[in-house]
């Protein structure tokens, strides 16, 4: 029988603790989305949030116990409130042609007068017949590096016409500058990583953006030329990895 050695029981004892706490970290960051909320005689499930593709607007993918209708605000960083309440945008949730309905529950896809840039933080669900509840939701995903700070806000896909079943991810990020000096970054600053490990370069090309020491600056990355059958789950930039599988559309 081979001696026990304390030295490298430990040891072992610190990698399994090490591996349990990142299978922890992937658990609570791939559980962004879906969100639950109710107010204890309803309730409804918030299922991810996306860019409207033809102007200013979020889309929220929603369900909801079909006993009743609801309507809907969006609410940002800044407390304020965006409905849907003329055409083509839509915040109330009732039975519709559209919906899918699915033992007791109704779900849609509502639209939201959101101007670009704004940062949502949570959702307020009226009922018409009880009380109203929220559903708030965790900080977008950001990380930091030695001279940067990555946030990221939300990603849409564009289908390429040019190249069957690809197309171009669109990353809303921003960077704060948190070095000495000024930055200079683009799309091809920036990588994507899909489900398969496969690593997709942001667009070349591109004018470099400026920013100061100190400062931010919010823009869009895009990624061309990505398969259809790739899901982002990372952001590749300078070093860092930012993970957003919980975040990113499922089309």
């Amino acid at each position: 029988m081979r001696e026990f050695n304390l030295r490298h029981g430990l040891l072992g004892a610190a990698i399994i603790a090490m591996i349990i706490n990142l299978a922890i970290i992937s658990i609570n960051s791939a559980q962004t989305f879906p969100l639950y909320g109710d107010n204890e005689i309803t309730n409804a499930t918030v299922y991810g949030i996306m860019k409207y593709e033809y102007g200013d607007g979020l889309y929220v993918d929603i369900s909801a116990d079909d006993s009743d209708r609801y309507d809907v605000e969006l609410i940002d960083s800044e407390n304020r409130t965006y409905n849907g309440n003329s055409g083509p945008y839509r915040s109330e949730l009732h039975g519709f042609p559209t919906e899918t309905d699915y033992k007791g529950s109704i779900r849609d896809m509502l639209l939201f007068d959101v101007p670009d840039e704004t940062i949502i933080k949570g959702i307020r669900i009226v009922p018409s017949q009880s009380a109203p509840f929220y559903i708030n939701w965790t900080e977008m995903p950001e990380i930091t590096g030695e001279n940067a700070t990555l946030r990221f806000y939300g990603a849409t896909f564009e289908p390429n016409g040019m190249r069957w079943r690809q197309g171009n991810w669109n990353l809303d990020i921003s960077i704060n500058n948190i070095g000495n000096h000024t930055a200079k970054y683009n799309s091809s600053s920036f990588a994507l990583m899909d489900q398969f490990g496969w690593i997709y370069s942001g667009e070349e090309g591109e004018e470099l953006k400026e920013i100061p020491a100190g400062e931010s600056l919010r823009f869009t990355v895009k990624v061309p030329f990505v398969s259809e059958l790739s899901d982002p789950i990372a952001i590749l930039f300078k070093g860092l990895n930012l993970d957003i599988s919980a975040w990113t559309i499922r089309r």
